[in-house]
């Protein structure tokens, strides 16, 4: 269980599949969304891509969830009206101390 100060709230993205010369493919057009409660949305990094002009933007945050969550990789996460692609593998955190979460990278790039 996490802390009471993770009381935020995200939407998990989770894309439906369809098939494209012979692949199965994410079908983003056709996924679900799922509430995901008692979170903890915090900043990790962000970075500026230039060359003299901004060419983008990357945002990372770490997103910490109760370890029910059904969030897995190749999910998005939706926060603040901006969606997140998750960076790498969610990752099971447990803990002597009860407080047993799921920690999550997440990445937005705008450019």
């Amino acid at each position: 269980m996490l802390p009471s100060f993770c009381n935020q709230t995200v939407d998990r993205l989770r894309p439906a599949t369809k098939t494209v010369r012979g692949s199965v493919v994410p079908d983003w057009e056709n996924a679900t969304s799922k509430e995901i409660n008692g979170v903890s949305m915090q900043p990790a990094s962000t970075s500026l891509s230039t060359d003299g002009r901004v060419l983008g933007i990357s945002d990372r945050y770490t997103l910490f969830a109760p370890p029910i969550a059904d969030i897995k990789a190749g999910d998005r996460i939706v926060f603040d009206g901006k969606t997140y692609e998750i960076d790498g593998d969610v990752r099971i955190q447990p803990s002597v101390l009860n407080l047993d979460h799921i920690e999550i990278t997440l990445r937005r790039y705008n450019g």
